[in-house]
Formats: structure tokens, C-alpha cells, sequence
């Protein structure tokens, strides 16, 4: 389940800050940004511009699964939410 990196990556920011401050926001910032960087790719190359609802192991497609899912786009903009909140705020 793709939706399921979101809120993952959001605790990680959010553990950053609250227990290493700025260069634990840094080194969290730049681990999501790679771990986002399969999702850009899939994104621009995806002809719905949009993450699947499932893939298989390593991000592989998943057969029958629902090309664009809203809750996954969702989930992972709520983390460039949080980016944008915590660099502010710093």
C-alpha cells in the first residue's frame, strides 16, 4: 500500500525536530526527498500524472490495482506540507 510511505515519512520529520532539532530536520528532509524521488519519476512518467493505489515489491506494478489513487497522492503532499511548515519555522 503506497499511502501507507506518507505517514511514515511524516513521523520521521516530526521525530527529527522534536528530538535531534535543525540537523536532525536536515538529514530528515534530504531522506525524504530520496525516498520521494521514485514517486516524482513515477509521477512524470505516469500518463494520469498521479501514484497507483498498490505495487508489488519494489514498487513494481501490482495488476489489477487502480491506476491513480487519491489517498496516495494525498499522503505524500501532506509531507511537502510538513517540509514546507518545518523549514519555515527553522
Amino acid at each position: 500500500m503506497l499511502w501507507c510511505v506518507g505517514p511514515f515519512l511524516r513521523a520521521r520529520l516530526h521525530f527529527a525536530r522534536e528530538i535531534k532539532g535543525q540537523p536532525g530536520v536536515q538529514e530528515a528532509v534530504a531522506f525524504v526527498h530520496r525516498v520521494l524521488a521514485r514517486h516524482k519519476v513515477h509521477i512524470a512518467n505516469s500518463p494520469w500524472r498521479g501514484l497507483p493505489e498498490l505495487t508489488n515489491a519494489g514498487g513494481e506494478f501490482c495488476n489489477g490495482s487502480c491506476e491513480v489513487q487519491a489517498w496516495s497522492m494525498a499522503c505524500l503532499l501532506d509531507v511537502y506540507y510538513d517540509i514546507e511548515k518545518i523549514l519555515n519555522n527553522y
